[in-house]
């Protein structure tokens, strides 16, 4: 039996695969491009009417003196003796019970700035947003420039033509410092006292330095060679 003939044959058990590949099927298929399924019909509102539009609130209606007190109606008709619904079905056409509004409970509620101004926003205000056009467009360095240049023509203008340097706190600081280092160096404090317990200030000394063989302006830390 020829390869040709197996695949003409249109029998499944006949028909050969190739290596890597789906067995050829052996029915009559729509193209490759088909789609099979149900096609779903497009959602009228999609993620952009969802996020971009948003539904406030209706409150429900609160019931007014026009509607019926039920709790009553049924407590007065189990007094008069109405035990099944079509009894209280009948005895409702002829007594009619307005629902009486309540007065405020406890003290009247508070004022908030929404009541008053209903477009008032609550929360922490946030910065303003970057001026985009401004930053992409140089307008802060051209009006830098122009600052630049209106400080230069003072200063030319200026009769002396002197610039005067503004110091800075640390500047100021280290020029102090130069200073008073310069007057230490100028005119050097007196030398300062030894230190000595108060009783052993007038006390002389017992043992001369030429008694121990010693120099008096040599140091007694060197030996006598």
């Amino acid at each position: 039996m020829s390869e040709e003939y197996r695949l003409r044959s249109r029998n499944a058990m006949l028909v050969k695969d190739d290596v890597g590949k789906a067995k050829p099927t052996v029915y009559d298929l729509p193209p490759e491009g088909h789609a099979f399924g149900r096609c779903d019909p497009p959602d009228q509102e999609g993620a952009r009417e969802v996020t971009m539009h948003w539904a406030a609130h209706v409150p429900r209606r609160k019931p007014g003196p026009e509607c019926q007190d039920f709790r009553k109606l049924n407590r007065l008709a189990a007094q008069s003796g109405v035990t099944n619904a079509s009894q209280l079905a009948d005895w409702r056409t002829t007594n009619d019970v307005k629902l009486v509004s309540k007065g405020p409970a406890g003290s009247m509620p508070k004022v908030i700035p929404s009541d008053v101004i209903p477009s008032f926003a609550y929360g922490k205000k946030s910065r303003p947003s970057t001026p985009i056009a401004s930053v992409m467009g140089n307008h802060y360095g051209l009006e830098q420039e122009e600052l630049l240049n209106f400080q230069y023509k003072k200063l030319s203008d200026s009769p002396s033509g002197k610039r005067v340097v503004k110091m800075t706190a640390a500047s100021t600081r280290q020029i102090e410092h130069a200073r008073s280092a310069r007057q230490l160096i100028d005119n050097p404090p007196p030398p300062k006292e030894h230190f000595k317990m108060a009783k052993f200030k007038n006390v002389p000394g017992k043992i001369a330095a030429e008694q121990l063989g010693r120099s008096p302006m040599r140091s007694a830390s060197l030996p006598n060679l």
